[in-house]
Order: structure tokens, then C-alpha cells, then sequence
């Protein structure tokens, strides 16, 4: 048979098969990477270099002389100021005086308004970003942070675009009435239009007053610490101050004066909002409250709220809704607002001048000493009778000279037996003061004043008060 084969199968020898199968070359897929890594890093830095480019070309804006002019008149030319930032604000002048809807005139910043209408009269760019923009997304003038509506006497209106800061400046991108530039504006400017009310708040004129104070009184966490000036109150001349809650006790006048003078150093650090819902920010339930009464008969309270960080304080005044910040070191004097702290040295300190009759009761024996002024001298009467007057103010001395050593409460000395009883009547007073020396310890007597007790004394203490007052009843 001579038919020929077409395409006859091969079959590899024994000695083919034994060989090793051969793969692809490893050289080419290796070159294959590199030129898909070349593609990604060439494609990397056609994005760099045009980020670069972008900021180069603001670098070189902003460092040459590329000024513009979006506006170019006076600030008597300017009529009102509309903006919607953080919050909106509207700023008027008339006759000279700047007004801020949102804010009273008493809180009004008239400086921060007149430079609002300066800038707001030549209102400068430092240069352009891009110009023919379509796509206002990457300047974030898409959703403007903020804008500023700026109407001229003239009838004319200006529309600011303010967008996101620029990354390789840091000015931000504004926009002009709608156009296709994207401008670079300094912060300053730019934040003076954004902040929003709180920029135009004047901090600066707020001020606690500490004269003319006649009550001060602080409750933290529920406990109280009152005060009043006597003379300012129309009370009996203790001390200076007269410690009202939770005790009645005499000041130290000193110690008291310190803590009035502090008042003066309370600042405002910024204001945060106004709000009716101030639970966020710890003040519908304040931690702690300054309740100040003047002379005059005016007040001023201070609630303290939530941590604010940064060493600051939630605040607000007379129930307001504008919330602020205060610092906690302007506030931290109110932790010495306590009775241990300021009560003073001197158990019972009365002034003898405005006493009109002493009645005392001591060991059974009781007697009312009535002092007559109606002479050049002072005399000192007991049931009518002239009595040693010299003897009876150096018993009234040694009485005001016996020193606290601690402090309790009416519970812990309720059942404490009564040694000596002292009831004093002042001059054009009708009720009396009395002050009762309890047998509360060993060691110590407890003052009743009144209805309130606070203090204790040591009976050796008393020893030379007692003896004076025991032979003026002799």
C-alpha cells in the first residue's frame, strides 16, 4: 500500500519523555510587572506633578503681587451685612452705631462690626486659584461653608462663596457673585465672615463687680455657703461679713475680703451658642451656682456646668440662653467658699457699740446690763442700779476674745446641756441675738447661736470669761 499519511502523530521517544517539561520564560512576566508598575507610578506622578503644579501655581499667586480687588469703595458706602455661617448674622449701622440683629446692644462688638464694613468696603483676594471652573467640588464651593451677602448704599450687592482652605497655603477659596473664579482670601478675613455671631460678641466689657456687694452666696453639690456685709444689709455690726449658711458665724474679715476680690478676675473665654436646651452642656443642672446681691438691690447669678476641656467651664448669667465658657482657674477662689475656711478665729465677736443690753445667765443667776449713752460717759446699769462700767467691758472683751477649736452641727449637740446663756439686744433692733454655751465634751463647749449651730470652743479657754462674768453677777 503506497497511501500516503497526512499529518502523521509523533510520539516523543522514551528518552524525550525523561527530559523536563519546559515553562514560559520567568523573564517575561517580570517585565510584564514592571511595566504595569511604571504605568501606576508614571500615572501617580502625572497626578503629583499636576497637585504640584496647582501648588506651585498658589504658592507663586500668593507670593507675588496678584492682589484683587473684589470691592473698592469706603465703609460709610456699606449698608448691611448678611451671612450665613455657623450660625446667621445680620449687621446694620445707623447714625454711626453698629447693630447686630442677633445680639443686644450691650453685648455688641462695635469694633468687630466697623471692621466687618471695612473689609466688607475693600474686600481683597491674594490671588486667583483657577479661573473657567465648572466643577466647584474640589474648592468645596459646591456647599459653601459659608455666605456673605453685602449690600451697598448705592442699591449694589456683593455675593461671597466661601469654600474649603487650601492645602498647600492655607487660604481659603472664595467665590464672587456666582462667576467661574476660584480666589484665595486670608483666613483672617475669611474667619471674621464664618464664625458667625460669636464674632461679633464684645467679651471683653463683661465684668463682675465686687463693690457694692452685700450678699454672696455659693451652693455646690447641694451645699450652701452664704455671706452678707453687714453694714449693707442693715444687720448688726459683727464682723464685716456675717457668715448666714449653712451656719450663722463671724467672717474672718480678711479671708472674706479675699474671696469678694476674686469676683473681679471672672472672665468670659467665648461664647459657645445661644440655646434653650443647655443639658448638653451640664447647665440645666449646673454644679454649682454664684448668687451675688448688691446694695443697690440688683443681682447677678452664675451657673457653672459641664467640663468644657482645655481647663474651661459651660457658663451662663441670670438664666440666659447664650452660653459661654469661662476659665477654671478665673473660678477656682469659689472653693474656699466654706464655713471652715472663713469663719473667724473669734468664736463670738460682738461689738460692744451697737449693743443697747447684755442679759446674762450663768450657774442660775441671771441679770440684764443695760448701757445708757446719753451722757459724755457710758454707764452700765443692772436693774437700775449703776454697776462698774470698766468691769463690765472687760468681761464684754473677754467674751469676744475666746477662740473656735473645731466645728459641729445642732445633731451632733442636741442633747448637750446649757451652761452660760448670752442675749444681746441692739440698738433700734427688736429681736435679740442669743448665743448659748452647750457641754457638748470633756474638753469642749458648742455655741448655739440663735438657732444654728457651728463652732466649738475649749473650756479652758472660757475659764477667764467665765470668772469675769460669774463676779459681775456676784
Amino acid at each position: 500500500m503506497n497511501e500516503e499519511m497526512k499529518d502523521p502523530i509523533i510520539l516523543p521517544s522514551g528518552e524525550d519523555l525523561k527530559k523536563p517539561m519546559r515553562h514560559r520564560d520567568p523573564r517575561k512576566g517580570r517585565l510584564l510587572l514592571l511595566a504595569l508598575g511604571g504605568i501606576v507610578v508614571l500615572a501617580a506622578l502625572v497626578i503629583g506633578v499636576t497637585k504640584l503644579a496647582q501648588a506651585i501655581g498658589e504658592y507663586v499667586e500668593l507670593n507675588t503681587d496678584h492682589t484683587v480687588h473684589l470691592t473698592d469703595t469706603t465703609a460709610d458706602k456699606v449698608q448691611r451685612i448678611e451671612i450665613q455661617g455657623r450660625t446667621a448674622v445680620t449687621i446694620t449701622r445707623r447714625d454711626g452705631v453698629y447693630s447686630v440683629r442677633e445680639l443686644s446692644a450691650a453685648v455688641t462688638s462695635q469694633s468687630a462690626c466697623e471692621a466687618a464694613f471695612s473689609n466688607a468696603a475693600t474686600l481683597l483676594a491674594e490671588g486667583v486659584a483657577a479661573e473657567g471652573v465648572t466643577d466647584f467640588a474640589a474648592y468645596g464651593l459646591d456647599e459653601p461653608v459659608s455666605t456673605v451677602n453685602i449690600t451697598y448704599t448705592d442699591g449694589t450687592t456683593l455675593l461671597l462663596e466661601i469654600g474649603d482652605v487650601a492645602p498647600a497655603s492655607q487660604h481659603y477659596y472664595v467665590r464672587v457673585d456666582g462667576g467661574d473664579t476660584v480666589y484665595l482670601m486670608r483666613p483672617l478675613i475669611v474667619e471674621m465672615f464664618s464664625e458667625g455671631v460669636a464674632a461679633y460678641r464684645d467679651l471683653s466689657g463683661f465684668a463682675v463687680a465686687a463693690d457694692g456687694l452685700a450678699a454672696f452666696r455659693v451652693e455646690t453639690g447641694g451645699e450652701v455657703f452664704a455671706m452678707e456685709h453687714h453694714a449693707r444689709t442693715g444687720g448688726s455690726a459683727f464682723t464685716q461679713w456675717q457668715i448666714v449658711e449653712p451656719e450663722l458665724a463671724n467672717t474672718d474679715t480678711a479671708l472674706a475680703e479675699s474671696l469678694v476680690s476674686g469676683l473681679s478676675g471672672i472672665q468670659l473665654e467665648s461664647f459657645v451658642r445661644s440655646t434653650p436646651d443647655k443639658a448638653q452642656y451640664g447647665l440645666d443642672a449646673p454644679w454649682r451656682t454664684l448668687l451675688l446681691t448688691y446694695e443697690d438691690g440688683t443681682t447677678l447669678q452664675m451657673d457653672l456646668g459641664a467640663d468644657a476641656g482645655l481647663g474651661s467651664y459651660y457658663a451662663c448669667f441670670d438664666g440666659s440662653d447664650d452660653v459661654y465658657t469661662v476659665s477654671s482657674s478665673d473660678v477656682a477662689f469659689l472653693d474656699a467658699a466654706t464655713l471652715q475656711n472663713l469663719v473667724n478665729e473669734f468664736a463670738n465677736i460682738v461689738a460692744i457699740s451697737g449693743v443697747e443690753q447684755l442679759t446674762v445667765d450663768l450657774d442660775g443667776a441671771q441679770a440684764t446690763f443695760v448701757i445708757d449713752r446719753s451722757g459724755e460717759e457710758d454707764v452700765v446699769l443692772r436693774d437700775g442700779q449703776s454697776v462698774d462700767a470698766e468691769a463690765f467691758k472687760a468681761a464684754f472683751q473677754a467674751i469676744n476674745v475666746v477662740p473656735v477649736n473645731g466645728f459641729t452641727s445642732a445633731e451632733e449637740v442636741a442633747e448637750a446641756p446649757a451652761v452660760l446663756t448670752l442675749t444681746y439686744v441692739f440698738s433700734g433692733e427688736e429681736e435679740p441675738y442669743t448665743v448659748t454655751y452647750l457641754d457638748s465634751s470633756i474638753n469642749n463647749y458648742a455655741l448655739r447661736k440663735n438657732d444654728s449651730v457651728s463652732v466649738t470652743v475649749s473650756k479652758d479657754a472660757c475659764a477667764d470669761m467665765l470668772a469675769q462674768l460669774r463676779a459681775l453677777l456676784a
